[in-house]
């Protein structure tokens, strides 16, 4: 026990300071907004640079539009006719919210604002907590720009935007009352009160709060100080839970989140929820450019631990803490690369400038302003012309002629779809026809309706049942995917087909009397709406 308190207090308490929050006061801070703003400025034109739709966008933006119209949160189901009318635990309601109004108020070029000015809150609250670390320019520099590396695929039109320059503010915060022994952390309940209505994420942030005040607690306990400091902070913890559970969708968000982390579906069937190393051995299969965002997060990691290890000494055990527990979220989860990298941030700086004093350097040539400045207007016009454009384009194939062709047959009804265009369909064609699922995924359906999805979708033995179980009209689906056996089904016929889908209609429904097959000329380039 006398050796973990003192390795405690070494870890805690640098070897070097007596007091370490009274030279830390006394400390000029190290800023990059001083020292290098347009170099940031650089790294937020670079974080910004995903310029495409997400699946999901259709439906945030609908979802959104029609609770500004009604007035009030809506809470069962009116999409789809596997679930119809069965409770809705929509824990985006509020960002969805702010899209659609942001969208109805100024279009696409509206949503690119909102974006940017949510990249922009991030990167900034992340410099504002290196600047706490007392680290050299160009150590802030480098780890910024890897961290800002590992973000740029994540950063999209999606309500984890607003979670990322959330926990951005609360590292900010936390590393100030790490640093500088205080800071005015009852902010953080009034955050959480906000972002517990914005995005599931919250629970990263309650999670980060926690780890922290533990750590904290547990320095004191070994240190034989006194837990005034803790015990504050304890209570901001408490109260930070309490407002999530606060209505009006309190309940409802946990619910969500508690369904979505316990289900084994969740991290079997969605992408960004595969463990790292899946994603990885997926990436490698498909496209290698894609796997440079996992190798600068490992490059940060490797800096993270080898830096802590040969200076532990950095008075920064609780901001350690949670970069651990953010780097096993990011192993758990490959979506939760992004949050690991921001965490990791703050204590791998503050520790490679220990390195760096011991080394007696110091690292503060940063580059001329002039040159920061033709930096910055390279990167900026290598972008702006997708940033400011009013054109966002697909990330994917959508069916947009198969729409159009409904639409012009005024052809109506319930719709199996494949799983990525539910939410396409249902900004196309709601409310006159209904999909079977869509990326609302397991806010609204029931496991039973997941399952028989998949079934029909991967072509598993009950794929025929799930055709006979419910009421479809039609099946849309990309026209690589089981065209070939539907044509051989005596109960369905193809009355449409391009490059990208395939429309099938009930052999005996009216829609199947129409004429003859069309095969028709996809769309090569396709945008929102």
């Amino acid at each position: 026990m006398e050796q973990l308190s003192k390795a405690a207090q070494q870890i805690s308490n640098p070897p070097e300071r007596q007091s370490p929050f009274e030279a830390a006061r006394r400390a000029r801070r190290p800023s990059l907004l001083k020292a290098a703003p347009l170099l940031v400025l650089t790294l937020i034109f670079l974080a910004n640079r995903w310029q495409k739709t997400d699946p999901d966008l259709w439906g945030h933006i609908r979802f959104g539009q029609m609770m500004l119209s009604t007035g009030h949160i809506v809470s069962r189901d009116p999409y789809s006719y596997s679930a119809f009318g069965s409770s809705w635990r929509d824990h985006e309601y509020l960002t969805e919210i702010v899209m659609a109004t942001i969208y109805n108020a100024s279009g696409v070029v509206g949503l690119k604002v909102w974006k940017l000015l949510c990249i922009t809150a991030t990167i900034l609250l992340l410099v504002k907590g290196l600047g706490e670390t007392d680290a050299n320019y160009l150590v802030q520099l480098n780890t910024l720009a890897v961290a800002v590396a590992v973000m740029i695929p994540y950063v999209q039109f999606r309500p984890q935007i607003h979670t990322y320059a959330l926990f951005a503010l609360m590292l900010a915060l936390l590393a100030k009352d790490n640093y500088r022994g205080s800071a005015p952390l009852w902010i953080l309940v009034p955050v959480m009160a906000l972002w517990s209505n914005l995005h599931g994420g919250f629970v990263i942030g309650l999670a980060a709060l926690v780890s922290y005040t533990g750590a904290l607690v547990l320095l004191d306990l070994l240190d034989g100080r006194r837990l005034r400091r803790a015990g504050t902070l304890g209570l901001i913890t408490i109260a930070a839970v309490a407002v999530t559970l606060l209505p009006p969708n309190g309940l409802n968000s946990w619910r969500a989140v508690v369904k979505t982390l316990s289900s084994p579906l969740t991290y079997r069937c969605l992408a960004d929820w595969q463990p790292l190393w899946t994603a990885i051995s997926a990436q490698w299969q498909s496209t290698h450019t894609g796997l440079a965002s996992y190798f600068l997060l490992f490059a940060l990691w490797f800096a993270f631990t080898v830096s802590i290890m040969l200076r532990p000494w950095g008075g920064d055990l609780p901001m350690i803490s949670i970069a651990l527990l953010m780097n096993a979220g990011a192993l758990r989860a490959e979506r939760n690369a992004p949050l690991a990298a921001m965490a990791c941030l703050i204590p791998t700086a503050r520790h490679l400038e220990l390195l760096c004093r011991g080394g007696q350097f110091r690292g503060n040539i940063i580059l001329p302003q002039w040159a920061q400045g033709i930096i910055a207007c390279a990167v900026l016009l290598l972008t702006t012309n997708k940033v400011f454009s009013s054109q966002l384009p697909t990330e994917q194939d959508y069916p947009a002629a198969a729409v159009d062709y409904m639409k012009q047959h005024r052809l109506r009804g319930n719709i199996l779809t494949y799983f990525c265009w539910g939410e396409y369909l249902i900004w196309h064609l709601a409310p006159d026809s209904k999909v079977f699922f869509d990326s609302r995924y397991d806010m609204v359906y029931p496991a039973h309706v997941i399952n028989d999805y998949l079934s029909f979708y991967w072509g598993l033995s009950d794929a025929n049942g799930v055709m006979a179980v419910y009421r479809h009209d039609f099946i849309l689906i990309p026209s690589t995917q089981k065209i070939s056996s539907l044509r051989g089904s005596a109960g369905w016929k193809l009355i449409y087909s391009d490059r990208e889908s395939a429309l099938f209609a009930r052999a005996d429904s009216p829609a199947a009397r129409v004429g003859a097959p069309v095969a028709a000329r996809a769309p090569e380039l396709q945008y929102f709406p």
